[in-house]
């Protein structure tokens, strides 16, 4: 349970330094692909998008431009203002997926007939109006993110033959929303920077407010947080100014989004308090900015809260996805609270787990499994926290999410780590021989070694210890950190107290901090299939009167495994065994000679008691030597 307890931490970590990762819904993060992990889970709630940009996006189609008298006479313009009032009504629909796909079809129709109505008419504004409508109409179906630019591109080209800037401002704010839909942050960013020039010039603050506010997600989107810091506060001023309340939420959402990106906690639990002040009467965005309080340093009790009110606000509105996103956040504010909340974390996220289900949420899914496998890990339950992180693992892949992968990967070493972290040293005393057996596998717990250390101090029957190192470092790079390298330390030096000969047993792989108990011992058995991984691991001054000058020098430069022969020859180890339980045996048998002859040497001196090794063991123990 302790060792579980590493997962935890980062956890806590991820909650003071990533913003729980990150569980709110932000427009810009949808076009960040580069590994930070608190975007991981947006992609989970995406569609709170809209509700996260607190009504100040750009209109989803633009306005019909008042036209001349003569040319509303016409029925050709009766019929376009009836198709561009259908489409921009069809087009911001939010009915089920299938029926609001059906109606997109219709409406994506009923724009196209417009744009060949309006263009027979030859008026320039209504072209541009038409042309917009139909580029949002592609961009909400997805799935024609060319023609949606093509549409915006005809428009802003239609509206520079213009006179005036009207026509020509409304189609920058299409090209900035069809930009944003096809992830095209540069594009985005060109076209707002315009219309912010405009704007101003026109003496519009609203729409200088909401160019500037697209400058600042599409720098995000860039990860140009210091840019978008800015942006988001500037157009946070011009919407105050403005008297648009909503508006300035909306920019410090971006602000908040910065300060997460830049590990800030507390700055953007500020924003966040912020954006619920302003948003307040307002249920629906009073609950995104809880989940967005509750998202950020999620080992307080604050964030907890949140959460908590976040989760009740969405349920109150009947909005299930917005629930199960709070659940998560919610699990993973548990989780951080420690071992007494780990049952209540995992009780929050198997809930989500069944909104997302049912509500097919292969993203929600993931993530929700994800925090699953952190609470099972912190129960201390290594088998099922593993599982239910392979299967978010495996849902991001089918998903095609690579920042969703990268989070459950990262979220899969974490437990993978914690349940090796869980092992146990063990003390046997053989009190008939005088013996001490230690079995120390690679991640002991430091509980476990101080307990062994105690209970040496307590016992007179032990004459001599035999240790059984059995390394066994993770896949790949071992990541030891410097938590092991201390607990190790630590406890050489706590066998340097007690003064008792030592021989060691090696088996399996060692790596990193494992080779301070090769190192420390008077007589070294290894099976042949003992593999060591150098360098060899320590600080280098204390190498050459451990091992011998020569010996220090070709294992402190040589890269890579080396086999237990070449370990023989540099006088590494003293014997070899065929396997595992030979070696075992054959250390045990030295260990009771040594034990029953108080004359040897090693008796009288321990190799423990070696300067070098004293040194050796302070310099880990103080965390002076990392892995």
């Amino acid at each position: 349970m302790e060792a579980a307890q590493q997962v935890m931490e980062r956890l806590a970590l991820f909650g003071r330094h990533r913003g729980g990762e990150g569980l709110h819904a932000a427009l810009a993060a949808r076009f960040l692909s580069k590994g930070a992990t608190f975007q991981a889970l947006q992609l989970s709630v995406a569609p709170l998008a809209e509700a996260r940009s607190f009504a100040v996006q750009a209109p989803a189609s633009a306005p019909l431009p008042a036209l001349p008298a003569d040319l509303q006479a016409l029925p050709e313009t009766a019929a376009s203002l009836r198709c561009i009032s259908s489409a921009a009504a069809l087009v911001t629909s939010r009915l089920p997926a299938d029926a609001r796909d059906a109606l997109q079809d219709e409406a994506l129709r009923s724009v196209e007939d417009l744009v060949a109505s309006v263009q027979s008419l030859g008026h320039g504004p209504s072209e541009v109006a038409a042309l917009s409508a139909l580029a949002s109409a592609c961009a909400s179906r997805g799935d024609v993110p060319r023609d949606a630019a093509r549409a915006a591109a005809r428009a802003v080209k239609v509206a520079r033959t213009l006179q005036g800037k009207e026509a020509l401002m409304s189609a920058l704010e299409t090209v900035i929303s069809t930009s944003f839909a096809q992830k095209d942050a540069d594009e985005a960013l060109h076209a707002a920077s315009e219309l912010s020039a405009l704007a101003r010039d026109a003496g519009d603050r609203r729409a200088q407010a909401r160019a500037v506010l697209a400058m600042a997600r599409a720098q995000l989107a860039s990860e140009e947080p210091k840019a978008a810091s800015e942006a988001a506060q500037e157009a946070a001023e011009l919407f105050k100014v403005a008297g648009d309340k909503g508006g300035q939420a909306s920019a410090l959402a971006v602000a908040y989004d910065v300060e997460v990106l830049l590990g800030k906690p507390a700055a953007a639990a500020s924003r966040a308090r912020e954006v619920l002040t302003l948003v307040r009467g307002n249920k629906q965005a009073e609950a995104v900015a809880s989940l967005m309080l509750g998202s950020v340093d999620t080992a307080s009790q604050d964030s907890l809260g949140a959460c908590r009110e976040a989760c009740e606000l969405f349920k109150g509105l009947g909005n299930r996805l917005g629930e199960a996103a709070a659940l998560v956040a919610t699990a993973n504010a548990q989780l951080c609270q420690g071992a007494q909340s780990a049952e209540a974390g995992l009780a929050s996220a198997q809930a989500a787990l069944a909104i997302f289900r049912e509500l097919a949420s292969g993203h929600g899914e993931a993530a929700a499994l994800a925090a699953a496998g952190a609470a099972h890990s912190l129960k201390g339950d290594a088998g099922e926290a593993e599982k239910a992180v392979k299967e978010s693992l495996e849902l991001f892949r089918g998903a095609r999410d690579p920042v969703g992968e990268s989070f459950a990967t990262t979220l899969l070493k974490s437990v993978k780590a914690a349940g090796r972290g869980s092992k146990v040293a063990k003390l046997t005393i053989d009190e008939a021989h005088g013996l001490a057996h230690i079995e120390l596998t690679d991640g002991a717990s430091p509980a476990s070694l101080k307990d062994i250390v105690a209970r040496l101090q307590a016992t007179a029957a032990a004459k001599c210890i035999v240790l059984h190192v059995e390394g066994a470092p993770p896949p790949g790079e071992p990541e030891h950190g410097t938590a092991m390298p201390r607990a190790y330390g630590t406890f050489l030096m706590g066998l340097r107290m007690i003064a008792l000969p030592i021989i060691c047993a090696i088996t399996g792989k060692i790596s990193g901090p494992m080779w301070t108990f090769v190192l420390a011992c008077d007589y070294r058995f290894a099976a042949t299939s003992t593999v060591f991984i150098c360098p060899i691991w320590g600080k280098l001054e204390c190498m050459g009167d451990l091992v011998g000058h020569n010996s220090a020098t070709q294992l402190c430069l040589a890269r890579g495994p080396k086999d237990s022969l070449v370990m023989l020859e540099n006088g590494v180890v003293h014997q070899l065994q065929r396997g595992p339980e030979d070696t075992k045996k054959a250390a045990s048998e030295m260990a009771k000679r040594i034990a029953a002859t108080p004359a040897m040497a090693c008796r009288k001196q321990p190799f423990v008691l070696n300067r070098a090794v004293g040194e050796y063991a302070m310099s880990a123990a103080y965390g002076k030597v990392v892995a």
